[in-house]
C-alpha cells in the first residue's frame, strides 16, 4: 500500500515525454511557471523504466493516440507511474484517438490547437490541486465508506477488504466525487467540473464521463457488465448507489 499521502510536501516534477514534433515552447515554461522540475526527453525504450524512477507527479505525453504503438506507450507509463497525473497532448484540430487515450490509462487529453493557454491553465490547476490535497498532520483521516468499499481522502485511496484499489488520480477523484454525493444523480458535466478545471460541452463530457466510468468499473465491480455500485441513471448521469441490491426501477441501467 502507498504511504505518498503521508509524505512530506516535496517540489511537483513533471515528465515529459514525445514521439512527434510538439510546441515545447508552450508546455515547459508553463510547467516551470507553476513550480513543477521538469525532465523532458523523446519516448525511447528507456521512458517507462525512467518514470518508474523520477515517480513524478505529472507525466505529459506528446504522442498521436490514432496509433496503437503510441496508445501502448500510454498504457505503459500508466502502469509504472498509477499516482502520477497523465496527461495526452494529441495532434489537433481533429478529437481522434481521444478517446482511446483515456481508455489506455490517461487522465486528461488535450489538443494542439487548445493552444498554451490551455495547457498553461490545466498544468495550474493540477499544481493548485496538489498543493490543497497535501493532508494537514493536525487533522483526523477522512474516509467515507460506501458498503465495503471505503475512500480515505487523507491517501487519496480506495480500499475494500484492507486491499487498495489501484485508481489514477482522476479516478479516484471522480469516485470521491460520487461517493461524497451517494444516492444522488449528478451528471456528466457536473462530474468534469468537480475534478478538472476545463470546460466541456455536454456531449464531450458524456463521451469522456463514459470511458472514466468504464475503467472505474472494472477495478471496483465484481461484475463490471452487471455493476451494483455505479449505476447510469438515463437521461441524467451517475449515481454511486448505497443498496446492497439494485433497484428496480427500469431508467436504471449499467452503460
Amino acid at each position: 500500500m502507498s504511504n505518498r499521502g503521508t509524505e512530506t510536501f516535496r517540489p511537483s516534477v513533471a515528465f515529459v515525454t514525445h514521439t512527434r514534433e510538439y510546441s515545447s515552447a508552450d508546455v515547459l515554461p508553463a510547467l516551470a511557471r507553476c513550480g513543477f522540475t521538469t525532465t523532458e526527453r523523446p519516448h525511447d525504450r528507456d521512458t517507462e523504466r525512467l518514470v518508474a524512477q523520477f515517480r513524478p507527479d505529472l507525466v505529459v505525453l506528446a504522442i498521436d493516440p490514432r496509433q496503437e504503438s503510441d496508445l501502448r506507450i500510454v498504457e505503459n507509463v500508466a502502469r509504472v507511474a498509477p499516482h502520477a497525473v497523465l496527461m495526452v497532448i494529441a495532434p489537433g484540430p481533429h478529437a481522434a484517438g481521444l478517446a482511446s487515450a483515456l481508455e489506455a490509462g490517461a487522465d486528461l487529453c488535450l489538443r494542439d490547437t487548445d493552444g498554451g493557454d490551455v495547457f498553461a491553465a490545466q498544468v495550474a490547476a493540477i499544481a493548485r490541486r496538489r498543493r490543497t490535497a497535501q493532508p494537514s498532520e493536525d487533522e483526523e483521516p477522512k474516509t467515507i465508506a460506501v458498503r465495503d468499499l471505503i475512500l480515505d481522502f487523507d491517501r487519496c485511496q480506495a480500499i475494500r477488504n484492507d486491499e487498495r484499489i489501484p485508481l489514477t488520480p482522476t479516478e479516484f477523484k471522480i469516485l470521491a466525487y460520487l461517493a461524497k454525493n451517494a444516492g444522488k444523480v449528478v451528471s456528466p458535466v457536473e462530474i468534469l467540473r468537480a475534478v478538472q478545471d476545463y470546460s466541456y460541452s455536454e456531449r464531450e463530457a458524456q463521451e469522456i464521463v463514459k470511458v472514466y466510468i468504464r475503467r472505474i468499473r472494472r477495478k471496483i465491480e465484481l461484475d463490471p457488465a452487471e455493476p451494483s455500485y455505479i449505476v447510469n441513471v438515463r437521461g441524467f448521469g451517475y449515481m454511486l448507489e448505497r443498496r446492497t441490491s439494485r433497484r428496480p426501477e427500469q431508467a436504471f441501467r449499467a452503460a
